[in-house]
């Protein structure tokens, strides 16, 4: 208890604790927010038959997506074989994130495909 009371104490523990949670939240955010954009171009997508509606949508979920694959493949990986080595390991380990990337996407829109045409029929839009 001594322990944790000590580094409560200590500013630089703190300040970097403070940080981290700064950065996650901070993430946590910005997926919330494109989230809500693209549901948001959903809904309107499905409220009002337009064509320009629905390629705002797709291009909002392609940026969605770029979003999603740059905190996947762009920053570091996650470590699905540990520390690969030669390329072609190298290259599967890319893979798998690509395809948790796509995995992930695919949830995300077909989650808010759901809310969105959920609120879509509450309020009589469909």
């Amino acid at each position: 208890m001594s322990r944790l009371t000590d580094r409560l104490t200590d500013q630089a523990w703190r300040y970097a604790m403070g940080r981290r949670f700064e950065a996650v939240t901070d993430e946590i955010f910005q997926v919330i927010r494109w989230v809500l954009v693209v549901g948001f171009a959903s809904y309107l997508a499905r409220a009002h038959d337009i064509l320009i509606l629905h390629v705002t949508y797709w291009a909002l979920s392609a940026l969605l997506f770029g979003y999603i694959a740059s905190r996947f493949l762009l920053r570091p990986e996650i470590g699905f074989l540990g520390n690969p080595e030669g390329r072609l390991a190298r290259l599967a380990q890319s893979a798998l994130n690509f395809l948790l990337c796509v995995v992930v996407f695919g949830l995300t829109l077909y989650a808010v495909s759901a809310l969105t045409g959920a609120i879509a029929e509450y309020r009589g839009a469909l």
